[in-house]
């Protein structure tokens, strides 16, 4: 066996044992970090239960924790956790956001679209941009590599320059291609769960 072979091996093991301990330290990670979440709601809401009267800034700030955003108002947050699935109702919300409008007090359904992304046909539009977006610009990212022998002499030896220019110019605007259409899905998906509300909000004097 030729050292080259062995020194080959050696690297694929090292790159194989590197992911594997990233896997692990993400899925601890994330672990670990479900465990607080979960620590800190039920001191938050059994704080709320059992304080007669608690500071309106406190109250803010513990459900924009709960949140993970501190963009999002009390009264918004407390209609989300009303919801069946509130956890993924507060994420869908989060996601979605910029193309919703929360409108307490009306009616059984407080989430809407903004007025200009109400219309259905207007959101498959924008759906279908971005994703003939995202599709022509990963198209772009790995371009190098799919046309190597027509941009280069030696189709064998592709220019990891030219690799790694198309990745870090085109790469990043086909994530937000991707997200924006994410965003608008998680965002009909939230106004539409609302059918199934359940009136479980905490009510705090």
């Amino acid at each position: 066996m030729g050292i080259d072979i062995i020194i080959k091996i050696f690297t694929l093991l090292a790159g194989a044992i590197g992911i594997a301990k990233i896997f692990y330290e993400i899925v601890i990670g994330r672990r670990t970090r479900m465990r607080e979440e979960y620590k800190f709601a039920k001191e938050f809401f059994s704080e709320l239960e059992t304080t007669k009267r608690i500071h309106p800034f406190t109250k803010e700030k513990g459900y924009q924790a709960i949140a993970g955003d501190n963009e999002i108002s009390s009264c918004e947050i407390e209609y989300l956790l009303s919801l069946q699935q509130p956890d993924l109702a507060l994420r869908d919300y989060v996601l979605g956001r910029q193309y919703l409008q929360h409108l307490p007090q009306v009616g059984n359904r407080e989430i809407t679209f903004k007025k200009k992304f109400q219309n259905v046909w207007f959101r498959r539009i924008l759906k279908t941009i971005y994703c003939v977006l995202y599709a022509i610009l990963v198209f772009l990212t790995f371009a190098p590599l799919l046309f190597s022998k027509y941009l280069f002499k030696d189709s064998t030896k592709i220019s990891a320059t030219a690799i790694i220019m198309c990745f870090f110019v085109f790469a990043p605007y086909a994530w937000f291609a991707l997200k924006a259409v994410t965003r608008i899905v998680r965002a009909e998906k939230l106004v539409k769960r609302q059918e199934k509300h359940t009136p479980t909000i905490l009510q705090v004097t």
